[in-house]
């Protein structure tokens, strides 16, 4: 499916704000809770200027859900929602990319923020490489509907004709432990494609809008939602 204008813009802008140097950064989670010197490596996206950050700080108000449970970090790139996961009460997280720059990246914040004994980090192409079922299934996935670039690696991380998302919901299916949910954060702009609140429903989750916040800051600018699915 092809982009829209609208949306095509919005991928431009992301793609050219996204090239950036290696850095450190901190995070603010809430007032007195901030993730010092967190690493961005190259070909990484940006986390705090993107909806990643409103994940982030959802999962960490909202530990209950991940409290000595076992979480999946999927499509992890930076780490922050496993990192913020890992720090705040889970007992294992399982962080994973097909990106070999996210993978690095997320091993330098999973060792920068002493966090090796609970976490795994694997390589792979969704559960490629994971051998435990999750309690907590986090996807901060591609919300945009097109094919990925190929002289731009970065864009596997922004771009999803549709495929990846129904491919992930499918094998979650086999992956979560009883009772366990899938935490999914998602750019109005983007379209119905990879829209959790549609696609979940079409794949046989009970899906929960818990975050709907209309984002005048950042990169993405437009209504920032967080949703939860169940299993029926």
């Amino acid at each position: 499916m092809a982009l829209s204008p609208l949306q095509k813009k919005q991928v431009d802008f992301q793609l050219q704000q996204h090239i950036h140097d290696s850095y450190k950064i901190d995070i603010t989670l809430s007032e007195g809770h901030i993730l010092k010197d967190f690493t961005v490596a190259k070909n990484v996206l940006r986390p705090e200027k993107m909806a990643a950050v409103y994940l982030a700080r959802y999962l960490f108000f909202n530990n209950g859900l991940y409290k000595n449970k076992v979480v999946v970090d999927m499509g992890c790139g930076s780490g922050i929602q496993g990192i913020v996961a890992s720090l705040y009460g889970a007992k294992k997280t399982i962080f994973t990319d097909i990106s070999p720059d996210a993978v690095e990246n997320c091993k330098l914040n999973v060792e920068h923020y002493k966090l090796n004994e609970a976490s795994e980090v694997v390589k792979g192409d969704l559960f490629q490489n994971v051998n435990n079922k999750a309690d907590l299934i986090i996807f901060n996935h591609p919300f945009f509907s097109d094919d990925p670039i190929p002289e731009s690696p970065i864009s596997k991380a922004m771009l999803d004709s549709g495929d990846l998302f129904q491919r992930f919901l499918r094998e979650c299916k086999n992956r979560l432990n009883g009772g366990g949910i899938i935490i999914t954060v998602y750019f109005d702009v983007a379209g119905d494609t990879n829209n959790p609140s549609i696609q979940g429903v079409k794949n046989g989750y009970i899906v929960t809008e818990r975050f709907n916040l209309k984002v005048s800051t950042g990169l993405q600018k437009g209504h920032i939602l967080i949703h939860e699915l169940t299993l029926k």
